[in-house]
């Protein structure tokens, strides 16, 4: 059976005194690693949780999530992690559209959670330091009955529902099963070559598909994955962790393999330990490719596409000289076409929208049947995330669009409507338009641009006072200026791409 409970069960047998897991001095085996998440999934259950019942995970990365995920796939539950970066009204509004009976967290967020009118609604269960009046989970884990029988569980059974941003600013749950979950772990080794001899690092937040999926990855074949124990990103820190514990392949954004490259530039890293370099969200660029592709000369390079309703897409392994541009080819077990506006196969060269078919695809959207038919082909047989691109005639896929304008922070989706509804909420602003602009470690950064009400002044500083009160940090505008107008379409709407080609035009060197 290809569920999450049960692979890892399988890789206790295989390799259970091998160390699974690593945070900072902390480590696991595969056999504690097993042991612990049965009783997690047990104390889920003791508290009243049955299957198909969804459990809020607010928790950083480190051992805490990773037991998590595993306790509500043995509990025949399903996970909702939350992104720790979202304001507290985005992650109010994901505990309601979820109908989550549970909510684990860390310590650090029980102020918030607290202020939170779910509070009064949802039971909140406290990791590490911290708490006040809520329930300790170590508290739940001594108490739990061992006794309890654990569900059964079906590969096809959901396991996790994971919010992504949609085209009208309101995130949806993108609901995944345990097969689509585990067929991924299995073609990303074999695409990319990872065996259980290989040691991982899991730097990404694990609240991400990315991320979720590398550390499942590792513990389905049975290789070690590292998980830095840092809040923040730096590169000593980065460097210092892959050489203690001789990490040999890794999932990056652009901004971290930045980190890499003048590591081995300096003396900090061995070239020859790393094998695997992946990377996603966001395209590398010719100087950074080829600076990572002669240092690390016997590594293996990776470009990424895919999404969380996805999986892995394609994938494009990068030479010196080679492709630059394209997100290579079909993944293992995934068919994409081009499609036209009624679903029309499209020949090679022509743009499109890219659609997707495979084992790896979401089952839909949480309680969202409307967007759930508008993403699949009426066959139900492909999946849209509304990008636009077009295949060659030897299959390399190439994008040239993003989600209705979606600009990518450091690997984080903004969506420029979500924004633009916090600056139209200032009764001195008329239309706004957010633009997503070229950032060399960020990949991008968004900047906002008004137009004020007539007889109106805008104040810029309360504009950012609002983004900062109802924004993710990642999503708040890097700058915001007022401007006399904006293009408009025939119905009124602003067309980002005009604005966007203006502002830049009004800052080129004359």
């Amino acid at each position: 059976m290809f569920t999450v409970g049960w692979a890892l069960k399988q890789s206790r047998h295989k390799y259970g005194d091998k160390t699974a897991l690593i945070f900072g001095g902390k480590s696991e085996t595969y056999r504690d690693l097993d042991e612990y998440t049965d009783r997690f999934a047990r104390a889920l259950r003791n508290l009243g949780l049955r299957s198909g019942d969804r459990v809020a995970l607010m928790l950083p990365n480190g051992l805490d999530m990773v037991h998590a995920y595993f306790g509500v796939a043995k509990a025949g539950l399903l996970g909702v992690p939350l992104n720790l970066r979202w304001s507290a009204p985005e992650i109010a509004f994901v505990l309601e559209d979820a109908a989550v009976g549970a909510i684990l967290a860390g310590g650090e967020f029980t102020s918030m959670l607290a202020l939170s009118p779910m509070r009064d609604q949802v039971p909140i269960y406290i990791f590490g330091d911290g708490g006040g009046d809520f329930t300790h989970w170590d508290d739940v884990m001594a108490s739990a009955d061992a006794a309890t029988p654990l569900p059964e569980v079906s590969e096809r059974d959901p396991w996790v529902v994971v919010y992504t941003s949609g085209t009208t600013g309101q995130p949806k749950g993108a609901v995944r099963s345990h097969y689509s979950n585990v067929i991924i772990a299995l073609s990303m080794a074999s695409e990319f070559g990872i065996s259980p001899d290989d040691v991982g690092f899991a730097i990404l937040p694990m609240f991400h598909v990315n991320s979720m999926w590398f550390v499942t990855l590792s513990m389905v074949i049975g290789a070690t994955c590292v998980i830095y124990s840092r809040r923040a990103f730096h590169p000593v820190h980065v460097v210092d962790e892959m050489n203690a514990f001789g990490v040999t392949y890794g999932m990056f954004v652009p901004s971290l393999l930045t980190f890499l490259a003048d590591g081995v530039d300096k003396g900090q890293l061995d070239p020859a330990t790393l094998k695997v370099l992946m990377t996603s969200s966001a395209p590398l660029d010719t100087t950074l490719r080829d600076r990572l592709l002669r240092g690390f000369p016997t590594a293996r390079l990776f470009d990424i596409y895919g999404a969380t309703e996805y999986g892995v897409a394609s994938a494009m392994r990068h030479r010196l000289g080679g492709t630059l541009g394209s997100v290579g080819y079909a993944a293992m077990g995934q068919e994409i076409r081009i499609l036209d506006a009624n679903h029309a196969s499209l020949p090679p060269g022509q743009i499109g929208e890219i659609y997707v078919r495979g084992p790896s695809l979401m089952d839909g959207y949480f309680r969202h049947e409307d967007a759930t038919r508008a993403a699949f082909t009426k066959d139900g047989g492909f999946l849209t995330v509304g990008d636009l691109g077009y295949l060659t005639e030897d299959g390399l896929l190439y994008l040239v669009g993003r989600k209705q304008d979606m600009i990518i922070v450091a690997g984080e989706n903004v969506y420029p409507k979500e924004v633009e509804d916090v600056l139209l909420s200032d009764s001195a602003v008329a239309l706004a338009a957010v633009v997503g602009i070229a950032d060399q470690r960020r990949g991008e950064r968004p900047v906002a641009l008004v137009v004020p009400r007539p007889e109106h002044v805008v104040n810029v500083a309360q504009l950012h006072r609002l983004c900062r009160e109802r924004l993710a940090d990642y999503k708040r505008p890097v700058a915001i200026e007022v401007v006399a107008e904006l293009p408009v379409g025939p119905v009124g709407k602003v067309i980002r791409r005009l604005a966007k080609q203006a502002y830049l035009g009004s800052r080129a060197p004359s």
